[in-house]
C-alpha cells in the first residue's frame, strides 16, 4: 500500500514539475509577444510625429510668390480703369478720360489731354446723345516682371453702345490690354491698346 502511495506520489510529483515547466516556458514566450506587440503599436505614432513636423515645417515656409500683392493691386487697379476708361457719353465731356489722369504715367497722360483737347474742339453737335457702358467681365495678368517693374493685364469688356433713345443699343464684348508701369511705388498705366469688337 505504501509502495502504491509512493507511485501515485512520485506521479503527481513528475506531473506538477511537468506542468510548472510548461507553464513557465509559456510565461517567458508571451512577454516577449506581448514586447513585439507594443512595438508594433508604437510604429504608428512614430509616423504621426513625422507627419506633424512636416506639417509644422511646411507652415513656416514663406509663400512661394512674394510679389502677390503687387500682382493683386495691378489687377484690381486694371479692373477699376477699364470699367470707367471704357464707358463715354457726349454728356460727361470726357470725364471717363479725365477722371483717370493719376492713373496714367505722364507720357500717356500727355497723350490723352491732347486727344481730349482735339476732339473738344472738333465736336459741333452735342444735342444727340451717343453712349457707351462697359462691364468688366474678365481680368487676366497676361505679364509681371517685378525686377523691370511692369505688367500687362486683358481685360474683357461687355459693351452697350447707344445712340439717340435708350431703345437703340447695340451688345458686343471688347477687350482691353493695359500695359503699367511703377513709378515712384505707384502702378500706372502706360499704353491702352484696344481688341476688336466680338
Amino acid at each position: 500500500m505504501s509502495k502504491k502511495l509512493l507511485i501515485i506520489l512520485a506521479g503527481a510529483v513528475i506531473i506538477t514539475l511537468a506542468l510548472l515547466v510548461l507553464l513557465f516556458v509559456w510565461q517567458k514566450k508571451a512577454p516577449s509577444n506581448t514586447n513585439a506587440k507594443n512595438t508594433n503599436a508604437k510604429i504608428p505614432n512614430i509616423n504621426t510625429v513625422i507627419v506633424n513636423q512636416n506639417s509644422n515645417q511646411n507652415a513656416n515656409t514663406q509663400p512661394v510668390d512674394s510679389n502677390i500683392n503687387d500682382k493683386l493691386t495691378v489687377q484690381q487697379v486694371a479692373r477699376s480703369f477699364a470699367g470707367i476708361y471704357g464707358s463715354f457719353s457726349t454728356q460727361n465731356d470726357f470725364q471717363n478720360i479725365t477722371d483717370l489722369y493719376f492713373y496714367m504715367t505722364p507720357q500717356l497722360k500727355a497723350q490723352q489731354e491732347g486727344y481730349v483737347a482735339t476732339e473738344r474742339q472738333n465736336r459741333k453737335d452735342n444735342s444727340l446723345y451717343r453712349g457707351i457702358t462697359s462691364e468688366v467681365r474678365i481680368v487676366n495678368l497676361e505679364s509681371f516682371d517685378a525686377q523691370n517693374k511692369t505688367a500687362t493685364v486683358k481685360i474683357s469688356l461687355q459693351r452697350v453702345e447707344s445712340s439717340g433713345s435708350t431703345s437703340e443699343s447695340t451688345n458686343y464684348y471688347q477687350d482691353i490690354t493695359l500695359s503699367f508701369e511703377k513709378q515712384d511705388g505707384v502702378w500706372k498705366v502706360g499704353k491702352i491698346v484696344w481688341g476688336p469688337k466680338q
